[in-house]
C-alpha cells in the first residue's frame, strides 16, 4: 500500500485552523497554525484570564467535549512555536454561533509557565491582543 493510501499525516505543512470571533459589531477572522505533529490539536484563542482560570474561543465543530486537556500557547514570529503549556480541566462550554464555541477551563496546576505568561500579558500596556493556543486532549486527569 502507497504512503498516500496509510492513513499517515503526510501534510508538507502545519495544518491551521480558521474560524470568526466576535469584536464589538463584527466578526473578526482568526487562523490558528498548529505546528507539525498537532495536527489534530483544537486552535484557539485565550480571550480572558481570572484567578480561577480562563477562557478560550474555538471553533464550534466538533464541540470540545473532553474533560482534561494541556493548552499549549503558540507564540513567537511565526505563532506557531509552542513555548508555555498548562494543564487544565474545561469547566463548562457554550456556541457564540455556528463556527464558534467559548469554554471555560480552570488550570489543574498552580502557576504553570503558561499561566504566568498570560499574567504578565495582562499589565504590560503593549500585550498582544490574541494569544493563540492549542488544546491537545488529555485522556486522564492530573494525580
Amino acid at each position: 500500500m502507497s504512503d498516500l493510501h496509510s492513513g499517515a499525516d503526510q501534510r508538507r505543512f502545519p495544518r491551521v485552523e480558521f474560524f470568526l470571533v466576535p469584536d464589538e459589531h463584527e466578526q473578526l477572522p482568526v487562523w490558528v497554525i498548529k505546528p507539525e505533529g498537532l495536527s489534530t490539536a483544537r486552535g484557539g484563542v485565550v480571550v480572558n484570564l481570572s484567578e480561577a482560570g480562563l477562557q478560550i474561543l474555538a471553533s464550534a465543530e466538533p464541540p470540545l467535549d473532553a474533560l482534561h486537556y494541556e493548552m499549549r500557547l503558540l507564540l513567537g514570529e511565526d505563532e506557531g512555536v509552542p513555548l508555555f503549556s498548562a494543564d487544565v480541566r474545561r469547566v463548562w462550554s457554550r456556541p457564540l454561533s455556528r463556527i464558534v464555541q467559548l469554554c471555560g477551563f480552570e488550570f489543574e496546576t498552580p502557576n504553570s509557565e503558561a499561566e504566568e505568561f498570560l499574567l504578565a500579558q495582562t499589565v504590560q500596556i503593549t500585550a498582544r491582543k490574541w494569544v493563540r493556543c492549542v488544546l491537545v486532549e488529555r485522556m486522564t486527569a492530573l494525580a
